[in-house]
């Protein structure tokens, strides 16, 4: 981050900026009681297009949809113009295991296809409550085996996962899921803001700030929803929680990355030190300043555009 980027709370001043200007769209949600899961997916959508919006443009970029096992689960292929000429990225949008689907990242996936060169499949898992785990990962491994059965399909020899938030959270469990189970050859993993541990859920002043978009009640609902009420117990599984794993060693090379100011700092910092610890090749950020969100919030401020050419560097170097 530049030396000069100035914080206000905590926060990057740039970012603080860009929260103000979302929140007439947040204020229309105001009235919705966290809990009603049902009612925050139906009004996301106007928060959704104001985002898209003021994103990147990605031009040249197409897309299309696969609908594989007997045609319950949908893919969307995202594919750069020229043609790629490198591996395929597996993505696995955020919102905390209950909100959000692939067409609300529609702008993101288009924007990693663009700068990496890769096809960019991403996976339209099940969300809880409706579907607790292990809905969500059983998805996202069977989107990851078909995308790798289909390598040959799209020019790539090379496959790697990647997610945001709750996504990247469940990036992390299908790593762990394919290293045990599956065996297939994952160039890397990137993990960003990723939420990993169901036993954060207890308030913390240093994230009390009123723009913290995802909150510690947020995320004991998204657990507990995902968890049917057991967040926090005892031998919850590392599919679901990867925090939760006896070890990670053998895991691919690992992209990390959270902010200062998001809720999943401790978690992700200590998930990155025991990657380290394990012997598994590691590019960890913390981004000053960081609100949760922050490159989709605030994506042309100088923090997040330092974040995006990291991220992008390191796939490129990896597939």
């Amino acid at each position: 981050m530049p030396r000069w980027a100035m914080l206000v709370g905590g926060i990057d001043a740039g970012v603080i900026g860009a929260s103000l200007r979302l929140l007439p769209e947040s204020l229309k949600l105001a009235g919705i009681p966290k809990d009603d899961i049902v009612a925050r997916r139906d009004t996301s959508g106007p928060i959704d297009a104001f985002l898209a919006e003021r994103f990147y443009p990605s031009p040249g970029v197409t897309h299309r949809d696969e609908w594989i096992d007997d045609g319950r689960l949908r893919l969307r292929v995202y594919t750069p113009a020229p043609m790629p000429s490198r591996g395929v990225l597996y993505y696995i949008h955020g919102g905390g295991l209950i909100l959000s689907h692939i067409d609300a990242y529609d702008a993101r996936c288009s924007y990693w296809a663009s700068h990496t060169g890769c096809t960019v499949v991403s996976v339209d898992y099940r969300l809880a409550p409706e579907n607790p785990f292990p809905a969500a990962i059983d998805d996202c491994m069977t989107g990851l085996i078909w995308t790798h059965e289909h390598l040959s399909d799209f020019d790539a020899t090379t496959l790697g996962v990647a997610g945001d938030s709750a996504g990247g959270g469940l990036a992390a469990a299908t790593a762990l899921r394919n290293r045990d189970i599956t065996h297939l050859d994952l160039a890397c993993q990137v993990l960003i803001y990723p939420m990993l541990d169901d036993r954060n859920t207890h308030a913390d002043e240093r994230f009390a700030s009123r723009l913290v978009p995802w909150t510690f009640e947020d995320n004991s609902i998204g657990w507990n929803a995902y968890l049917q009420g057991q967040a926090g117990a005892p031998g919850i599984s590392a599919y679901a929680a990867p925090a939760r794993a006896d070890s990670l060693a053998g895991l691919p090379p690992t992209y990390i990355d959270t902010g200062s100011m998001d809720i999943f700092l401790d978690e992700d910092v200590a998930y990155a030190r025991r990657l380290i610890d394990e012997g598994v090749p590691v590019e960890a950020h913390i981004w000053n300043g960081a609100l949760h969100g922050f490159d989709y919030i605030a994506p042309r401020i100088a923090l997040s555009r330092t974040a995006w050419d990291k991220r992008i560097a390191f796939v490129r170097s990896h597939l």
